[in-house]
C-alpha cells in the first residue's frame, strides 16, 4: 500500500500528512489496553501518518500520557518528523466534569504538563479547545506568543464551532484552524477554504461524523468501545431535527461505489475540499487505519462527487 501523501500546512512551512490519529476518546481510556491502543498507533505509523491531535482534557490526562509512551518508544519514528497537536483551555476537574478556563496563566501552565505528559520539548501545534470570542483577550494572546518565543509550542490553532473560527482568518496570531467538516457538516468546508485562501492551516475534525450516515450497528455492538461509540451517535441523532433522517437516507446512499467502504468515500470528499491540510479522525482499530489510509491515496470518484453535491445542495438540517 502506497503511505499516505504529505501536504502543506497552509503556508506555515511544516507539511503533514492528509490523515491524521485523534488521539482521544475511547483510545484514550485506561479501560482500553494500552496493547490495543498501541496497535493503532503502529498501524498509523505503519500507513505514514504524522499527525496525532490529543488534548490535556481528554481522559484527564491520560491521552497524553499514553501518545508521550507511545512516542517515546517509536524507534526510529523521530518526534522531529510526528507532527504532535495538542489543545489547551479545557480540562478535567476533580469531579470528572471537564471545566474551561483560558486564563493566561491557567493555559500556561497546561502548556507545561502537556510537554511534560507528552514527553517533549516544543509542542508542533497548541490549539485553543473550544473558546468563545470574548476568550481571545490580550493576556491570553500575549502568554501564547510568550510561549512560543521561548520555543514551548511551533504552530497556534483553535479547534472550535464555525461561529468562532469565521472571526479568525483575518487575524495574525493563528496559524491552524480545526473546524468540523464532514458529509453531515458541509458548512465547515466553506470556511476551510477561505482559511486556505488566507494561508492559514486546516486540519478537519470529525471527518467521518461518527459515522452517523451508515452506523456499523453489528460491530459496534460486539466490542465495549463500539457501544461507547454507539451511544454518542445515537445521542447525536436524538438531537438531530425531524427532517434530517431523509436527507442522511439520501447521503448513505450517496456514499457508495465499487471497492469503496461508506467510511472511505466520506473521508475523501472532505480531503477534496479546498483548503483541507488534513483530516483527523478516531479509531479503535488498526485494520481502520489502513482502510482509511487507502481512501487517502485515491481521489473520490466522480460520481459520488456529484451525487453528494445534489444531496448537499438540497434544503434540510444534518445537524
Amino acid at each position: 500500500m502506497s503511505p499516505v501523501p504529505l501536504g502543506p500546512l497552509g503556508r506555515t512551512g511544516w507539511n503533514v500528512s492528509r490523515i491524521g490519529l485523534g488521539c482521544a476518546s475511547f483510545w484514550a481510556r485506561p479501560t482500553f489496553s494500552e496493547q490495543r491502543a498501541r496497535s493503532v498507533f503502529d498501524a498509523a505509523l505503519e500507513c505514514g501518518i504524522t499527525v496525532f491531535d490529543t488534548g490535556a482534557s481528554y481522559a484527564a490526562g491520560a491521552a497524553e500520557e499514553r501518545l508521550g509512551r507511545m512516542l517515546a518508544s517509536a524507534g526510529g519514528q523521530s518526534a522531529d518528523r510526528l507532527f504532535v497537536a495538542t489543545k489547551a483551555g479545557t480540562r478535567t476537574a476533580s469531579s470528572g466534569r471537564i471545566v474551561r478556563d483560558f486564563g493566561a496563566r491557567a493555559v500556561a501552565v497546561q502548556v507545561e504538563d502537556s510537554l511534560r505528559r507528552l514527553g517533549l520539548e516544543r509542542i508542533a501545534l497548541l490549539q485553543l479547545h473550544g473558546p468563545r470570542p470574548e476568550d481571545l483577550d490580550d493576556d491570553l494572546i500575549s502568554s501564547l506568543q510568550r510561549l512560543r518565543r521561548d520555543g514551548k509550542l511551533a504552530l497556534l490553532g483553535i479547534n472550535a464551532e464555525a461561529a468562532v473560527l469565521e472571526q479568525l482568518p483575518g487575524r495574525s496570531e493563528f496559524d491552524v484552524l480545526m473546524p468540523f467538516v464532514s458529509v453531515l457538516r458541509p458548512e465547515g468546508a466553506t470556511l476551510a477554504a477561505r482559511a486556505g485562501d488566507a494561508g492559514l492551516g486546516v486540519l478537519a475534525a470529525e471527518p467521518l461524523a461518527r459515522m452517523r450516515f451508515a452506523p456499523p450497528w453489528h460491530r459496534w455492538l460486539m466490542r465495549p468501545s463500539g457501544v461507547w461509540y454507539l451511544a454518542r451517535a445515537l445521542a447525536a441523532r436524538l438531537r438531530a431535527p425531524a427532517q434530517t433522517a431523509p436527507r442522511m437516507r439520501r447521503i448513505r446512499r450517496a456514499l457508495k461505489a465499487d471497492g469503496w467502504t461508506p467510511a472511505q468515500l466520506a473521508l475523501a470528499w472532505v480531503l477534496a475540499r479546498p483548503g483541507i491540510s488534513s483530516a483527523v479522525f478516531g479509531t479503535t482499530r488498526p485494520e481502520h487505519v489502513h482502510e482509511l489510509a487507502r481512501a487517502a491515496t485515491r481521489p473520490l470518484p466522480a460520481a459520488v462527487q456529484s451525487a453528494l453535491t445534489a444531496c448537499l445542495s438540497s434544503p434540510g438540517d444534518l445537524r
